[in-house]
């Protein structure tokens, strides 16, 4: 079989998602199926899909047959995916207010151990300021190990508005050679005692937005600006991969298909033979390796390799539906795409080369029959009737009381098991 297997491109959603959001533009004529597939020998030709299922050795139409209608699906979505006032409420007040608080002065006067302190030092090796050992209304909390040792603690007891010396001595193996080791004098002022707030999402103000976000945003309306234009594209992202996983799933209960002889269990095989590879690269026993980097899908050789089993039947029969939609539609695609495509890809997921990305999936044909087969799959998504589908109240109660009636269940079992 031509195709390796790493990590199938048509195994990753986000993969998918990447490659479905490439455009198709077709111009000119690639040629014959003879033809070289390489993208840098044509700066914008078409591959058309006979040259691309040729990246393959075995014809897909033999092994495939596409469901009826496979263009006119229907997909049901819970939510519209629109971005709401409340939305934005939420995650403001979730994921920026308790990461971001604002720092108020309180009235204390005198240092303890815990307070937040905002003070301005200066740190001097022979009588010379040294790098990186100033800065000016720097808050730190008294305890946090912050600072080198002596520091913390030579500022208990200080209090606000006074300057105090801190002999101190650098540790022996200290990150700064310069440093490590050294006798240094720190003059710190003590500005004021302060403490932490959390704003409620009503108390957020433009002064708030530029003091402690200022590198960001200068005002609150650009914030939230910025929080629901993520939310949009958040939001988009999780609708395109819940209508992409519902076509997956109609086309793999509707399309009958068999697999290449041998071709589920080549791809068996080089994973685990990969797996085994990384073990030993990392001196570890194969099962160590899996019980410390599979442990969310096994802790045994034995759990692992069902687990790649189930997980290499269900992708390559996605990938081979998608090969026969290819055939069946006659799919091509733009070269000019394809290598933007490729940029973005090495860009983002940091490839060394466009060549070690090819390598990584099996070599630049199979890499571009994969590209066609996303183009594939977002024809049929683009062609799938959406509907959004509320969930009534009734269907609410219902829900409830068989939940409800469930736990009921679970505690008569569990005193009928006491009981016994």
């Amino acid at each position: 079989m031509k195709k390796k297997i790493a990590v199938l491109l048509i195994c990753s959603v986000s993969a998918m998602t990447l490659l479905a959001g490439c455009g198709q533009e077709d111009s000119g004529d690639y040629g014959s199926s003879d033809s070289s597939v390489s993208a840098e020998t044509e700066t914008d030709a078409t591959v058309t899909a006979d040259v691309l299922l040729a990246a393959t050795d075995y014809d897909v139409t033999e092994y495939v047959t596409l469901m009826d209608g496979y263009m006119e699906l229907a997909v049901e979505l819970t939510s519209d995916y629109q971005v709401s006032d409340d939305a934005v409420q939420t995650y403001v007040e979730t994921y920026m207010l308790p990461y971001y608080p604002m720092t108020v002065e309180t009235d204390k006067t005198t240092v303890e151990d815990g307070d937040t302190v905002n003070i301005d030092y200066v740190g001097t090796l022979d009588g010379e300021e040294f790098d990186g050992g100033s800065a000016s209304g720097y808050d730190l909390t008294i305890g946090s190990d912050t600072f080198i040792d002596g520091f913390e603690d030579g500022l208990i007891g200080a209090e606000v508005g006074s300057t105090v010396d801190l002999d101190l001595t650098f540790p022996e193996d200290y990150s700064s050679e310069d440093l490590a080791g050294q006798a240094v004098v720190f003059t710190v002022t003590v500005n004021s005692i302060v403490e932490e707030q959390v704003l409620t999402y009503d108390e957020i103000t433009d002064e708030y937005v530029t003091s402690v976000l200022g590198d960001y945003y200068s005002t609150v309306d650009e914030m939230l600006e910025d929080v629901e234009a993520y939310l949009e594209s958040s939001y988009e992202s999780e609708r395109t991969s819940t209508i992409q996983e519902s076509v997956l799933e109609q086309l793999i209960a509707g399309c009958t298909v068999t697999f290449p002889e041998g071709l589920l269990e080549e791809r068996i095989n080089s994973v685990i033979e990969q797996t085994e590879e990384a073990a030993e690269y990392y001196s570890m026993e194969y099962e160590d390796y899996i019980a410390t980097y599979y442990s969310s899908y096994a802790t045994t050789a034995e759990e692992f390799e069902t687990y790649v089993s189930e997980t290499l039947e269900e992708s390559l029969t996605q990938e081979l539906i998608l090969e026969a939609i290819v055939a069946d539609q006659q799919i091509s695609i733009s070269t000019s795409d394809f290598a933007d495509f490729v940029s973005s890809y090495v860009s983002y997921y940091g490839y060394d080369s466009e060549e070690t990305f090819y390598e990584s999936y099996g070599g630049e044909e199979y890499v571009m029959l994969s590209y066609a087969e996303n183009q594939a799959l977002t024809g049929v998504m683009d062609a799938a009737t959406i509907t959004v589908v509320e969930s009534s109240d009734e269907t609410d109660d219902t829900a409830e009381a068989d939940s409800a009636e469930e736990t009921d269940t679970t505690e008569e079992a569990a005193e009928d098991e006491s009981e016994e």
